[in-house]
Protein backbone atom coordinates (compact mmCIF):
# COMPACT_ATOMS: atom_id res chain seq x y z
CA UNK A 1 0.00 0.00 0.00
CA UNK A 2 1.71 3.31 -0.65
CA UNK A 3 2.10 6.06 1.90
CA UNK A 4 3.06 9.78 2.14
CA UNK A 5 5.22 10.83 4.77
CA UNK A 6 4.64 14.05 5.57
CA UNK A 7 6.93 15.45 8.48
CA UNK A 8 10.31 14.91 9.92
CA UNK A 9 8.89 12.22 12.21
CA UNK A 10 7.13 10.48 9.97
CA UNK A 11 10.13 10.34 7.96
CA UNK A 12 12.94 9.68 10.69
CA UNK A 13 10.19 6.22 12.05
CA UNK A 14 9.88 5.57 8.47
CA UNK A 15 13.74 4.92 8.09
CA UNK A 16 14.16 3.61 11.76
CA UNK A 17 11.47 0.83 11.22
CA UNK A 18 11.74 -0.03 7.31
CA UNK A 19 12.59 -3.85 6.22
CA UNK A 20 12.12 -3.80 2.96
CA UNK A 21 15.74 -2.95 1.71
CA UNK A 22 19.43 -3.31 2.59
CA UNK A 23 21.60 -0.34 1.65
CA UNK A 24 25.50 -1.06 1.00
CA UNK A 25 26.99 1.90 1.08
CA UNK A 26 30.64 0.80 -0.94
CA UNK A 27 33.43 2.84 0.14
CA UNK A 28 37.22 2.42 1.30
CA UNK A 29 36.12 3.63 4.53
CA UNK A 30 32.36 4.91 6.18
CA UNK A 31 33.42 8.31 6.81
CA UNK A 32 31.42 10.09 4.61
CA UNK A 33 28.11 8.67 5.96
CA UNK A 34 29.50 7.66 9.15
CA UNK A 35 26.20 8.09 11.21
CA UNK A 36 23.54 7.23 8.79
CA UNK A 37 23.62 3.34 10.22
CA UNK A 38 22.18 5.31 13.56
CA UNK A 39 18.98 6.53 11.44
CA UNK A 40 18.08 3.65 8.76
CA UNK A 41 17.54 0.13 9.52
CA UNK A 42 19.48 -2.55 7.51
CA UNK A 43 22.56 -0.17 6.62
CA UNK A 44 25.60 -1.75 5.79
CA UNK A 45 29.45 0.41 5.14
CA UNK A 46 30.91 -2.28 2.62
CA UNK A 47 34.97 -0.99 3.65
CA UNK A 48 38.32 -1.99 2.53
CA UNK A 49 39.83 0.01 5.82
CA UNK A 50 38.77 -1.25 9.25
CA UNK A 51 39.42 2.28 10.82
CA UNK A 52 37.18 0.97 14.24
CA UNK A 53 38.96 -2.29 15.26
CA UNK A 54 35.74 -4.70 13.95
CA UNK A 55 33.92 -2.47 17.05
CA UNK A 56 31.41 -0.73 14.32
CA UNK A 57 28.54 -3.46 13.37
CA UNK A 58 27.44 -1.75 10.21
CA UNK A 59 30.90 -2.23 9.07
CA UNK A 60 31.09 -5.41 6.50
CA UNK A 61 34.96 -5.68 5.64
CA UNK A 62 36.44 -7.28 2.46
CA UNK A 63 38.12 -10.43 2.87
CA UNK A 64 41.49 -10.75 1.24
CA UNK A 65 44.70 -12.88 1.70
CA UNK A 66 47.42 -9.47 0.79
CA UNK A 67 46.80 -6.16 0.59
CA UNK A 68 45.29 -5.16 -3.11
CA UNK A 69 47.20 -2.40 -4.82
CA UNK A 70 44.43 0.02 -6.92
CA UNK A 71 44.82 2.40 -9.69
CA UNK A 72 41.72 4.24 -8.26
CA UNK A 73 38.96 4.74 -5.76
CA UNK A 74 36.99 3.19 -8.92
CA UNK A 75 38.98 0.45 -8.22
CA UNK A 76 38.50 -0.24 -4.87
CA UNK A 77 34.99 -0.01 -5.05
CA UNK A 78 34.98 -2.80 -7.94
CA UNK A 79 36.95 -5.10 -5.98
CA UNK A 80 34.54 -4.10 -2.52
CA UNK A 81 31.32 -4.97 -4.22
CA UNK A 82 32.94 -8.21 -6.12
CA UNK A 83 34.48 -9.57 -3.18
CA UNK A 84 33.09 -12.95 -2.29
CA UNK A 85 32.27 -12.20 1.39
CA UNK A 86 30.16 -9.15 0.47
CA UNK A 87 28.30 -10.57 -2.53
CA UNK A 88 27.32 -13.54 -0.09
CA UNK A 89 25.96 -10.93 1.79
CA UNK A 90 23.51 -9.38 -0.75
CA UNK A 91 22.11 -12.91 -1.92
CA UNK A 92 20.94 -13.64 1.46
CA UNK A 93 19.72 -10.04 2.03
CA UNK A 94 17.82 -10.53 -1.81
CA UNK A 95 17.00 -14.42 -0.71
CA UNK A 96 15.10 -12.47 2.50
CA UNK A 97 13.06 -10.49 0.25
CA UNK A 98 14.98 -7.43 0.38
CA UNK A 99 15.77 -4.92 -2.40
CA UNK A 100 19.36 -3.88 -2.32
CA UNK A 101 20.71 -0.75 -2.86
CA UNK A 102 24.08 0.32 -3.93
CA UNK A 103 25.80 3.83 -3.00
CA UNK A 104 29.19 4.81 -3.64
CA UNK A 105 31.50 8.00 -3.77
CA UNK A 106 32.90 7.32 -7.18
CA UNK A 107 31.45 5.52 -9.33
CA UNK A 108 31.74 4.93 -13.19
CA UNK A 109 30.59 1.78 -16.24
CA UNK A 110 31.86 -1.12 -14.84
CA UNK A 111 30.40 -0.41 -11.17
CA UNK A 112 27.03 0.22 -12.71
CA UNK A 113 27.41 -3.03 -14.82
CA UNK A 114 28.67 -4.66 -11.76
CA UNK A 115 25.16 -3.61 -9.78
CA UNK A 116 23.11 -4.53 -12.16
CA UNK A 117 24.73 -8.37 -12.89
CA UNK A 118 24.24 -8.24 -8.82
CA UNK A 119 20.44 -7.63 -9.37
CA UNK A 120 20.91 -4.72 -7.28
CA UNK A 121 19.62 -0.64 -7.43
CA UNK A 122 21.91 1.70 -8.26
CA UNK A 123 20.74 4.68 -6.27
CA UNK A 124 22.74 7.25 -8.12
CA UNK A 125 22.49 9.25 -10.96
CA UNK A 126 23.91 8.10 -13.89
CA UNK A 127 27.58 7.90 -13.81
CA UNK A 128 27.68 9.89 -17.59
CA UNK A 129 25.66 12.86 -16.03
CA UNK A 130 27.47 12.91 -12.63
CA UNK A 131 31.31 12.67 -15.40
CA UNK A 132 29.68 16.03 -16.99
CA UNK A 133 28.29 18.36 -14.23
CA UNK A 134 31.41 17.46 -11.99
CA UNK A 135 33.81 19.45 -15.07
CA UNK A 136 34.47 23.03 -13.35
CA UNK A 137 34.06 23.97 -16.30
CA UNK A 138 30.37 22.87 -16.97
CA UNK A 139 29.98 24.05 -13.51
CA UNK A 140 30.13 27.64 -14.06
CA UNK A 141 28.00 27.45 -17.33
CA UNK A 142 25.58 25.98 -15.31
CA UNK A 143 25.92 29.00 -12.48
CA UNK A 144 25.44 31.36 -15.57
CA UNK A 145 22.25 29.86 -16.71
CA UNK A 146 20.90 30.48 -13.52
CA UNK A 147 22.31 33.90 -12.98
CA UNK A 148 24.51 32.67 -10.16
CA UNK A 149 27.79 34.57 -10.18
CA UNK A 150 31.33 33.05 -10.36
CA UNK A 151 34.44 35.14 -9.57
CA UNK A 152 35.18 37.27 -13.04
CA UNK A 153 37.18 34.28 -15.22
CA UNK A 154 38.30 33.13 -18.65
CA UNK A 155 37.54 29.73 -19.74
CA UNK A 156 39.70 28.36 -22.69
CA UNK A 157 43.23 25.98 -23.71
CA UNK A 158 46.33 27.89 -22.03
CA UNK A 159 49.23 26.95 -24.17
CA UNK A 160 51.53 29.41 -22.58
CA UNK A 161 52.96 31.85 -19.98
CA UNK A 162 52.12 35.10 -22.21
CA UNK A 163 48.90 33.46 -23.59
CA UNK A 164 47.94 33.12 -20.22
CA UNK A 165 49.23 36.93 -19.42
CA UNK A 166 47.26 38.30 -22.11
CA UNK A 167 44.14 36.59 -21.38
CA UNK A 168 44.80 38.12 -17.54
CA UNK A 169 45.05 41.54 -19.13
CA UNK A 170 41.71 41.10 -21.89
CA UNK A 171 39.65 40.08 -18.82
CA UNK A 172 41.15 42.58 -15.99
CA UNK A 173 41.79 39.72 -13.83
CA UNK A 174 44.74 41.43 -11.66
CA UNK A 175 48.06 40.73 -10.86
CA UNK A 176 47.83 36.87 -9.47
CA UNK A 177 45.31 34.48 -10.83
CA UNK A 178 43.97 31.25 -10.02
CA UNK A 179 44.19 28.42 -12.69
CA UNK A 180 41.89 25.48 -12.59
CA UNK A 181 41.74 22.16 -13.95
CA UNK A 182 38.47 20.53 -15.16
CA UNK A 183 38.49 17.98 -12.78
CA UNK A 184 40.80 17.50 -9.37
CA UNK A 185 40.08 17.34 -6.43
CA UNK A 186 41.12 19.23 -2.89
CA UNK A 187 42.91 21.10 -4.48
CA UNK A 188 45.42 19.55 -6.27
CA UNK A 189 44.70 21.19 -9.40
CA UNK A 190 44.15 24.13 -8.33
CA UNK A 191 46.73 26.45 -9.28
CA UNK A 192 48.06 30.11 -8.32
CA UNK A 193 50.00 31.82 -10.73
CA UNK A 194 51.60 35.54 -10.17
CA UNK A 195 55.04 34.96 -12.10
CA UNK A 196 56.46 33.26 -14.93
CA UNK A 197 58.69 30.69 -12.58
CA UNK A 198 55.13 29.46 -11.03
CA UNK A 199 53.38 28.88 -14.09
CA UNK A 200 56.34 27.08 -15.55
CA UNK A 201 56.11 24.61 -12.37
CA UNK A 202 53.02 23.51 -13.23
CA UNK A 203 53.01 24.28 -17.10
CA UNK A 204 52.33 20.81 -17.78
CA UNK A 205 49.32 20.23 -15.77
CA UNK A 206 47.88 23.20 -17.55
CA UNK A 207 48.90 23.08 -20.75
CA UNK A 208 47.60 19.54 -21.34
CA UNK A 209 44.04 20.30 -20.38
CA UNK A 210 41.28 21.55 -23.55
CA UNK A 211 39.93 24.16 -21.30
CA UNK A 212 41.02 25.69 -17.98
CA UNK A 213 39.54 28.55 -15.67
CA UNK A 214 41.31 31.30 -15.42
CA UNK A 215 40.10 33.08 -12.20
CA UNK A 216 40.93 36.74 -10.73
CA UNK A 217 42.63 36.05 -6.66
CA UNK A 218 40.20 37.29 -4.36
CA UNK A 219 40.56 38.14 -0.31
CA UNK A 220 38.06 35.24 0.41
CA UNK A 221 36.09 32.98 2.67
CA UNK A 222 35.71 29.22 1.16
CA UNK A 223 31.94 28.25 2.26
CA UNK A 224 30.54 24.59 2.05
CA UNK A 225 26.83 23.47 1.65
CA UNK A 226 25.17 20.39 0.63
CA UNK A 227 21.51 19.62 -0.32
CA UNK A 228 19.76 17.62 -2.27
CA UNK A 229 17.38 18.05 -5.35
CA UNK A 230 13.95 16.05 -5.49
CA UNK A 231 10.70 16.02 -7.32
CA UNK A 232 9.28 18.34 -4.30
CA UNK A 233 12.46 21.04 -4.72
CA UNK A 234 15.83 21.42 -2.92
CA UNK A 235 15.99 20.56 0.58
CA UNK A 236 19.29 22.58 2.11
CA UNK A 237 22.05 21.65 4.91
CA UNK A 238 23.75 24.14 7.25
CA UNK A 239 26.71 27.09 6.19
CA UNK A 240 29.98 25.50 6.62
CA UNK A 241 33.17 27.41 6.74
CA UNK A 242 36.09 25.70 4.36
CA UNK A 243 39.43 25.12 6.10
CA UNK A 244 41.82 25.35 2.94
CA UNK A 245 45.62 25.15 2.51
CA UNK A 246 46.64 24.82 6.30
CA UNK A 247 50.40 23.80 5.96
CA UNK A 248 50.28 21.50 9.41
CA UNK A 249 47.49 19.80 7.54
CA UNK A 250 47.74 19.26 3.82
CA UNK A 251 50.88 19.64 1.79
CA UNK A 252 48.53 21.43 -0.96
CA UNK A 253 48.25 25.14 -1.11
CA UNK A 254 44.91 24.95 -1.87
CA UNK A 255 44.08 21.89 -0.49
CA UNK A 256 40.55 21.26 2.14
CA UNK A 257 41.73 19.91 5.23
CA UNK A 258 38.49 20.96 7.13
CA UNK A 259 35.37 22.53 8.38
CA UNK A 260 33.49 24.12 10.64
CA UNK A 261 29.50 24.48 10.89
CA UNK A 262 29.53 28.96 11.77
CA UNK A 263 26.76 30.49 9.30
CA UNK A 264 27.12 33.31 12.30
CA UNK A 265 30.28 34.95 10.70
CA UNK A 266 28.07 36.02 8.01
CA UNK A 267 25.12 38.44 7.97
CA UNK A 268 21.64 37.42 7.30
CA UNK A 269 21.63 38.87 3.96
CA UNK A 270 24.52 36.55 2.80
CA UNK A 271 23.50 33.60 4.67
CA UNK A 272 19.66 34.16 2.39
CA UNK A 273 21.88 34.42 -0.86
CA UNK A 274 23.55 31.41 -0.70
CA UNK A 275 20.40 29.57 0.32
CA UNK A 276 19.06 30.87 -2.74
CA UNK A 277 21.93 30.51 -4.98
CA UNK A 278 21.94 26.92 -3.77
CA UNK A 279 18.19 26.32 -4.94
CA UNK A 280 18.70 27.90 -8.12
CA UNK A 281 21.18 25.33 -8.61
CA UNK A 282 19.14 22.54 -7.25
CA UNK A 283 16.59 23.21 -9.33
CA UNK A 284 18.57 23.52 -12.62
CA UNK A 285 20.26 20.29 -11.95
CA UNK A 286 16.84 18.30 -11.61
CA UNK A 287 15.95 19.61 -15.35
CA UNK A 288 19.03 18.42 -16.53
CA UNK A 289 18.37 14.70 -15.04
CA UNK A 290 20.50 14.89 -12.30
CA UNK A 291 18.36 13.79 -8.77
CA UNK A 292 19.60 13.55 -4.98
CA UNK A 293 22.40 14.93 -2.81
CA UNK A 294 25.41 17.40 -4.12
CA UNK A 295 27.81 20.04 -2.66
CA UNK A 296 28.32 23.78 -3.83
CA UNK A 297 31.21 25.68 -2.78
CA UNK A 298 30.80 29.27 -2.31
CA UNK A 299 33.81 31.79 -2.44
CA UNK A 300 32.52 34.83 -0.63
CA UNK A 301 34.58 38.21 -1.80
CA UNK A 302 35.28 40.06 2.04
CA UNK A 303 37.14 42.90 0.19
CA UNK A 304 34.47 45.26 1.31
CA UNK A 305 33.35 43.39 5.01
CA UNK A 306 30.20 45.51 5.10
CA UNK A 307 28.83 44.28 1.57
CA UNK A 308 30.26 40.60 0.36
CA UNK A 309 29.78 39.12 -2.49
CA UNK A 310 28.92 35.55 -3.16
CA UNK A 311 30.42 33.79 -6.02
CA UNK A 312 29.79 29.97 -7.08
CA UNK A 313 33.23 28.19 -6.60
CA UNK A 314 32.57 24.35 -7.71
CA UNK A 315 29.75 21.72 -7.61
CA UNK A 316 30.40 18.52 -6.53
CA UNK A 317 27.26 16.18 -7.55
CA UNK A 318 28.23 13.61 -4.71
CA UNK A 319 28.19 12.69 -1.62
CA UNK A 320 31.81 14.55 -0.07
CA UNK A 321 33.73 15.19 2.46
CA UNK A 322 31.51 17.72 4.40
CA UNK A 323 28.62 14.91 4.80
CA UNK A 324 29.71 13.69 7.86
CA UNK A 325 29.72 17.03 9.07
CA UNK A 326 26.51 18.19 7.82
CA UNK A 327 24.18 14.95 8.72
CA UNK A 328 25.68 15.14 12.24
CA UNK A 329 25.14 18.63 12.29
CA UNK A 330 23.02 20.12 15.90
CA UNK A 331 19.91 20.57 13.45
CA UNK A 332 20.28 17.31 11.36
CA UNK A 333 20.80 15.42 15.04
CA UNK A 334 17.72 17.31 16.04
CA UNK A 335 15.81 16.47 13.22
CA UNK A 336 16.96 13.88 10.65
CA UNK A 337 19.83 13.89 8.67
CA UNK A 338 20.02 15.47 4.98
CA UNK A 339 20.69 12.22 3.11
CA UNK A 340 17.68 11.02 3.96
CA UNK A 341 16.02 12.70 1.38
CA UNK A 342 18.54 11.48 -1.07
CA UNK A 343 17.02 7.72 -0.07
CA UNK A 344 13.86 9.00 -0.59
CA UNK A 345 14.11 10.55 -3.95
CA UNK A 346 15.27 7.34 -5.07
CA UNK A 347 12.31 5.18 -3.42
CA UNK A 348 9.01 4.42 -4.27
CA UNK A 349 7.78 6.43 -1.01
CA UNK A 350 5.68 9.39 -1.73
CA UNK A 351 6.50 12.51 1.00
CA UNK A 352 5.08 16.27 0.67
CA UNK A 353 7.63 18.09 3.67
CA UNK A 354 7.72 21.60 2.19
CA UNK A 355 11.28 22.17 0.71
CA UNK A 356 11.22 26.17 1.63
CA UNK A 357 10.14 25.73 5.38
CA UNK A 358 13.15 23.08 5.95
CA UNK A 359 15.82 25.54 4.72
CA UNK A 360 14.12 28.33 6.52
CA UNK A 361 14.46 26.10 9.85
CA UNK A 362 18.18 25.28 8.71
CA UNK A 363 18.47 29.23 8.07
CA UNK A 364 17.15 30.71 11.59
CA UNK A 365 18.43 27.62 13.77
CA UNK A 366 20.70 28.22 16.35
CA UNK A 367 23.57 26.24 14.79
CA UNK A 368 26.06 25.18 17.56
CA UNK A 369 29.86 25.03 16.70
CA UNK A 370 31.35 21.88 15.37
CA UNK A 371 33.88 21.32 13.51
CA UNK A 372 36.25 18.63 11.52
CA UNK A 373 39.77 18.54 11.01
CA UNK A 374 41.39 16.55 7.92
CA UNK A 375 44.87 15.00 8.95
CA UNK A 376 47.25 14.44 5.54
CA UNK A 377 50.60 13.26 5.84
CA UNK A 378 52.98 16.47 4.48
CA UNK A 379 56.16 15.55 4.31
CA UNK A 380 57.92 14.17 0.95
CA UNK A 381 59.32 11.41 2.49
CA UNK A 382 57.16 8.04 2.64
CA UNK A 383 57.31 6.56 6.46
CA UNK A 384 55.80 3.77 8.13
CA UNK A 385 53.78 4.47 10.61
CA UNK A 386 54.47 3.03 14.37
CA UNK A 387 51.81 4.70 16.51
CA UNK A 388 48.67 6.11 16.04
CA UNK A 389 45.47 6.74 18.12
CA UNK A 390 42.38 4.38 17.78
CA UNK A 391 38.91 5.42 16.52
CA UNK A 392 36.65 6.88 19.38
CA UNK A 393 36.55 10.06 22.13
CA UNK A 394 39.90 11.61 24.12
CA UNK A 395 40.07 14.37 26.07
CA UNK A 396 42.94 16.64 26.60
CA UNK A 397 44.36 17.14 29.32
CA UNK A 398 47.99 19.61 29.48
CA UNK A 399 48.60 18.65 26.08
CA UNK A 400 48.11 15.24 26.45
CA UNK A 401 45.20 12.85 24.48
CA UNK A 402 43.76 10.98 26.79
CA UNK A 403 41.45 8.26 25.46
CA UNK A 404 38.12 8.09 27.42
CA UNK A 405 35.65 5.44 25.59
CA UNK A 406 34.81 4.11 21.90
CA UNK A 407 32.15 5.39 19.49
CA UNK A 408 31.11 4.89 16.28
CA UNK A 409 30.53 8.45 15.52
CA UNK A 410 30.97 11.79 17.52
CA UNK A 411 27.25 12.65 17.51
CA UNK A 412 27.02 12.56 21.28
CA UNK A 413 30.42 14.63 22.15
CA UNK A 414 30.18 16.41 25.34
CA UNK A 415 31.99 20.00 24.87
CA UNK A 416 35.28 19.32 25.98
CA UNK A 417 35.58 15.84 23.89
CA UNK A 418 36.99 15.43 20.18
CA UNK A 419 36.48 11.73 18.22
CA UNK A 420 38.59 10.49 16.51
CA UNK A 421 38.51 8.74 13.21
CA UNK A 422 41.66 6.90 12.86
CA UNK A 423 42.44 6.55 8.81
CA UNK A 424 46.07 4.45 8.47
CA UNK A 425 47.10 2.13 11.31
CA UNK A 426 50.53 0.61 12.57
CA UNK A 427 52.33 -0.82 9.53
CA UNK A 428 50.57 1.11 6.76
CA UNK A 429 53.01 3.67 4.49
CA UNK A 430 52.35 7.36 4.83
CA UNK A 431 53.06 9.21 1.71
CA UNK A 432 52.71 12.70 0.85
CA UNK A 433 49.05 13.54 0.55
CA UNK A 434 47.56 10.38 2.99
CA UNK A 435 45.34 10.62 4.61
CA UNK A 436 45.99 10.14 8.86
CA UNK A 437 42.95 10.39 10.50
CA UNK A 438 40.20 12.50 10.93
CA UNK A 439 39.33 14.83 14.28
CA UNK A 440 35.89 16.16 15.01
CA UNK A 441 34.92 18.69 17.98
CA UNK A 442 32.15 20.69 19.54
CA UNK A 443 34.63 23.85 18.65
CA UNK A 444 35.02 26.39 16.07
CA UNK A 445 38.29 25.65 14.67
CA UNK A 446 39.14 28.73 11.89
CA UNK A 447 38.13 32.25 12.63
CA UNK A 448 36.39 35.04 10.14
CA UNK A 449 40.55 35.57 8.87
CA UNK A 450 41.06 32.09 7.79
CA UNK A 451 43.22 31.80 10.64
CA UNK A 452 42.96 28.50 13.01
CA UNK A 453 41.66 29.16 16.52
CA UNK A 454 44.15 28.54 19.45
CA UNK A 455 42.13 25.24 20.55
CA UNK A 456 42.63 24.17 16.67
CA UNK A 457 46.21 25.33 16.59
CA UNK A 458 46.25 22.91 20.03
CA UNK A 459 44.74 19.81 18.80
CA UNK A 460 47.35 19.57 15.95
CA UNK A 461 50.22 20.09 18.23
CA UNK A 462 49.08 17.04 20.15
CA UNK A 463 47.74 14.94 17.16
CA UNK A 464 51.00 15.18 16.01
CA UNK A 465 52.82 14.07 18.74
CA UNK A 466 50.78 11.14 19.35
CA UNK A 467 51.21 9.39 15.63
CA UNK A 468 54.77 8.27 15.00
CA UNK A 469 56.84 6.71 12.12
CA UNK A 470 59.92 5.12 11.24
CA UNK A 471 62.09 5.21 7.74
CA UNK A 472 61.43 2.12 5.27
CA UNK A 473 64.11 -0.03 5.21
CA UNK A 474 65.70 -0.65 1.56
CA UNK A 475 63.60 -3.63 0.85
CA UNK A 476 61.12 -1.57 1.53
CA UNK A 477 61.74 1.01 -0.52
CA UNK A 478 62.48 -1.23 -3.39
CA UNK A 479 58.87 -2.56 -3.33
CA UNK A 480 57.61 0.97 -3.56
CA UNK A 481 59.30 2.11 -6.30
CA UNK A 482 57.89 -0.84 -7.57
CA UNK A 483 54.36 0.33 -7.05
CA UNK A 484 54.88 3.96 -7.17
CA UNK A 485 52.27 4.64 -9.84
CA UNK A 486 49.68 2.79 -8.53
CA UNK A 487 46.97 4.40 -6.13
CA UNK A 488 46.57 3.90 -2.52
CA UNK A 489 44.02 1.75 -0.99
CA UNK A 490 43.96 4.55 1.69
CA UNK A 491 42.18 7.07 -0.19
CA UNK A 492 38.02 6.43 1.15
CA UNK A 493 38.79 9.67 2.79
CA UNK A 494 39.23 12.04 -0.11
CA UNK A 495 36.82 14.68 -0.09
CA UNK A 496 36.03 14.64 -3.89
Amino acid sequence: MSITLHTIDEIKDYFSQQDKKTYYFVSATNFNLMAISDWVNHWKNINLIDCYDSNNSSVLLAEYSETPVFKDIESINQFLLGNKKVVDDIKAAQKAGHETDAIFLFYDKKLEALVDSLDMNLIMPPNYLVRDIDSKITTTEIGNSVHVPSVPNAMLKIENFTQLRQTIAEHNLGDEVVVQTAYGDSGKTTFFIKTEEEYQAVADKIEAEDKVKVMKKIPCLQVAMEACTTRQGTYIGPILTEIIGHPALTPYQGGWCGNDVNPEIFDATTQETMYHYTEKLGKALYERGYRGYFEVDYLIDVADRKSPQVYLGELNPRVTGISALTNMSAFCNETIPLYLFHLLEFSDIDFSLSPSNYNREVREFAHTSFGQLIFKYTSDEMKIVTQIPRTGVYTMQQGELLFARYADNPRNLAKDELFILRILEAGDHAYRGADILILFANQCLQNSDNQLTPIAESYIQTIKQAVEYRTLTEQEQQWIARYASRASLKSGAERQ
